[in-house]
């Protein structure tokens, strides 16, 4: 159960990490919404909720877990979380953001298109 909870919370924490930085490096298509004043506020209380379950893990929880257990499942966590942000992220964004033709490439093609777009134009060639 600990493992459970703990991925839990580093899922949490990550994605609001995740939504954090992209409101501040303004890639509108990873945002959960339009306006980055929501997503801030959601990454704040994302972070927020689980720093303060992390802070007071001893009250509910007194197992002591391996370092390897650990790591393993903060990476798990941490890169389902990682999916989870671009795939829902483009599936929220599909319409809004645009039709996915941007001149940009690396991470700064997010602004102008979602992450399955940029993907998808770089198969085809027309991100080169």
């Amino acid at each position: 159960m600990w493992s459970v909870n703990y991925c839990l919370l580093v899922f949490i924490g990550v994605v609001g990490v995740l939504q954090l930085a992209a409101a501040h490096n303004n890639l509108r298509s990873l945002l959960f919404f339009p306006s980055s004043g929501y997503t801030v506020g959601f990454a704040v209380l994302a972070i927020g909720l689980a720093l303060f379950a992390f802070l007071t893990w001893n009250d509910f929880n007194t197992i002591i877990v391996e370092g390897s257990q650990q790591t393993g499942s903060f990476v798990f966590s941490a890169g389902i979380a990682l999916v989870f942000t671009l795939v829902f992220s483009s599936i929220l964004n599909s319409r809004r953001v645009g039709n996915g033709n941007t001149k940009q490439e690396g991470l700064d093609a997010l602004r102008d298109c979602t992450y399955y777009q940029a993907l998808r134009n770089h198969r085809n060639g027309k991100g080169r």
